[in-house]
């Protein structure tokens, strides 16, 4: 398997970033309802490979107290870092994912904004999931296979998949806040969490350039559709019910 470590992007060294758009663009699409809301109802496969019936918090996440936050998290992350393998592959190489499917790549060049981002963004995430795995050591949970039908997504179509992970991680990191037992791991997951946030704002910029999306680049006001600019959390349960038809046991 191509890992996202061992890619070269040696065809560029800076990415071709088209300049920020302005507030009329920014605010063209108003939201249907919150940042968070809404990604949990994109993310959402046209069939169903995964697990039946949907994890659950209470059940499915091993541990109690803040282990079981961790692994929480640590499930999101092992999840968005195979995305972003199996998105890597599709665009440039191909490669086959971990339950040996092939995925035909498109041979896209890094010097795209689109390409260079999920090779840059998946180091991090898979940084994140290595960082949690370590911290949690034998309690943490299972790694599992992830199927995405990523060899049928077009080109836009894996960009959306990518964006939609992405807010619907930095939803997932509120929603999980309240079942956090002590303070000691709180600055971690604000940490992590600010950086979902900032995954998900490029790739709204890259989606609004590249597709014309409109989509909006941070919460914005009810003005606009919005919570007043505040990022609304979605709960364990909502984004394990959200995540689990790409989750093969």
């Amino acid at each position: 398997m191509n890992t996202l470590e061992n890619q070269d992007p040696s065809a560029s060294t800076s990415p071709v970033v088209a300049p920020a758009v302005g507030r009329r663009s920014l605010m063209s699409k108003a939201a249907v309802a919150a940042a968070g809301v809404a990604a949990a109802s994109i993310f959402n496969p046209a069939k169903s490979f995964g697990v039946s019936p949907a994890f659950t918090f209470e059940k499915s996440i091993p541990g109690t107290g803040d282990v079981k936050v961790l692994n929480f998290a640590l499930a999101l992350e092992d999840l968005e870092a195979d995305l972003y393998t199996q998105a890597l592959q599709r665009l440039t190489v191909g490669g086959k994912n971990k339950l040996g499917i092939e995925l035909p790549g498109m041979n896209l060049n890094f010097s795209t904004a689109d390409v260079y981002f999920v090779y840059e963004f998946g180091i991090v995430e898979a940084r994140h999931r290595d960082f949690l795995r370590a911290a949690l050591g034998s309690a943490a949970i299972t790694q599992f296979k992830y199927n995405f039908n990523m060899q049928n997504l077009s080109r836009e179509q894996i960009i959306n998949l990518v964006y939609t992970a992405e807010a619907l991680g930095t939803a997932a990191y509120l929603g999980a806040i309240p079942y956090f037992t002590s303070l000691t791991y709180l600055q971690t997951a604000g940490a992590i969490q600010g950086t979902e946030a900032r995954h998900t704002a490029v790739f709204a910029e890259v989606l609004n350039q590249m597709y014309n999306q409109g989509l909006n680049v941070a919460p914005v006001t009810k003005q606009y559709g919005g919570n007043n600019g505040i990022e609304v959390p979605i709960p364990p349960d909502t984004v394990l019910k959200t995540v689990s038809p790409y989750i093969v046991v």
